[in-house]
């Protein structure tokens, strides 16, 4: 009962935030964001109603569907790095093209799966291990675009920093909750449906307040050039694989 309440609460929490956006026309500025919010509302309407009439079809749209919202869930991620790294470019085309390549990568992985798998038992266990490998991908990425942002003194609007705390808790706890399950077995499943929605909701309510009303981002005093700041990156890497290279060296040697 009270998994369902939650479930319920989420439901009025999307169809909310969905409403904010258009009201303060947000579904432009932030359309992939809004998309998968969007598809996510879809789904649990959908699949709210067939827990009840039909559990087969509810379990079958749910692992089905769960493979279109994990591609989805990357828009998020890439809405966030075209947005904070926009006045970057060299950095903004090195994550856009890292994001497409994930993004690719993922969905030949998803309709490979799809399409060759035998059962629904099948594409349960390889849906887990899909979510599993690509949540810690975005994990590094959130993380690496947090340093980023950190190391350039990059500003943030409110939208911005509601977006990568409510999407980064949820990847964080999901993460957590898969390894758990990995360890516990079956016994942790009631315990990891609920952790896993009180954290989407938690991200919801934290949306909704981030995203009540339009927040730009502070206009940045000075923008780094595509070329000259990424060549220097692309140089101190160089070095630094270089000195790694030579230690590694020193320590094999008899």
């Amino acid at each position: 009962m009270l998994s369902l309440t939650i479930w319920l609460c989420g439901i009025v929490l999307e169809a909310l935030i969905l409403y904010r956006g258009f009201r303060a026309n947000l579904l432009t500025k932030y359309s992939s964001f809004y998309t998968y919010l969007f598809v996510m509302l879809l789904s649990d309407v959908v699949a709210y109603p067939l827990y009840f009439i039909n559990m087969k079809s509810y379990e079958k749209w749910s692992w089905y569907g769960g493979f279109i919202i994990l591609f989805l869930g990357c828009g998020i991620l890439l809405e966030i790095f075209r947005h904070v790294l926009s006045p970057y470019a060299g950095a903004d085309k090195f994550a856009r093209i890292g994001g497409f390549v994930i993004l690719g990568a993922v969905l030949c992985f998803a309709i490979g799966y799809l399409v060759f798998a035998p059962n629904i038992a099948v594409v349960r266990a390889l849906y887990f291990r899909l979510q599993r490998d690509f949540l810690t991908v975005q994990a590094i990425l959130l993380f690496g675009l947090l340093q980023v942002i950190s190391y350039y003194g990059i500003a943030m609007g409110r939208n911005l920093k509601g977006m990568i705390l409510g999407y980064g808790q949820c990847v964080g706890t999901t993460l957590i909750t898969l390894a758990l399950r990995s360890y516990f077995g079956l016994s942790f499943r009631g315990a990891w449906s609920l952790i896993e929605q009180l954290s989407y909701v938690a991200a919801l309510v934290i949306w909704l307040v981030a995203l009540w009303s339009y927040c730009a981002n502070p206009v940045p005093e000075a923008t780094i050039g595509p070329d000259g700041d990424y060549e220097a990156l692309a140089a101190r890497t160089r070095n630094m694989v270089g000195a790694a290279n030579t230690e590694l060296v020193k320590v094999n040697r008899p």
